[in-house]
């Protein structure tokens, strides 16, 4: 068993992971605004590095949680890997964020923007997972 982590593909996944973000929140973002009940001039963009400093570590502890699970759970293939990823976005992020919207004393945010908002972790998880697994199964047969 193979339990090194492919370092290159983690942060090239944390580079994805920011691009994801970028093409979501580009590609839903009025609709985002527009459940919030917001426009464009209604918020800020913000300046500062910090969100974006703490999207990137995020990003890192996230590829190699990921990285060390399907290392652990020996998934050897795209798929295997893709299973894993998707498993931990819909255990451990859905449900638990599902929950919190759906009975927050504060706010009950409507489902389209919680597929939204989770929308964007799940194709990242789908392209970590799959890229973990691939890119795991690359090294464990050139290394056999």
């Amino acid at each position: 068993m193979n339990n090194k982590i492919n370092h290159l593909a983690v942060w090239s996944l944390v580079v994805i992971h920011q691009l994801v973000g970028f093409g979501w929140y580009a590609i839903f973002g009025n609709i985002w605004l527009n459940l919030h009940a917001k426009t464009m001039t209604d918020i800020e963009r913000p300046h500062d590095f910090v969100p974006y400093l703490c999207a990137i570590v995020a990003s890192i502890f996230v590829n190699y949680a990921l990285a060390w699970l399907i290392n652990r759970l020996n998934a050897t293939n795209a798929i295997a890997g893709l299973k894993i990823a998707l498993v931990c976005w819909f255990a451990f992020l859905f449900v638990e964020y599902a929950t919190i919207s759906a009975f927050s004393a504060f706010e009950t945010n409507p489902w389209p923007l919680v597929f939204i908002n989770m929308g964007r972790p799940f194709v990242a998880f789908a392209l970590s997972g799959l890229i973990l697994g691939a890119w795991r199964r690359l090294t464990t047969t050139a290394s056999a």
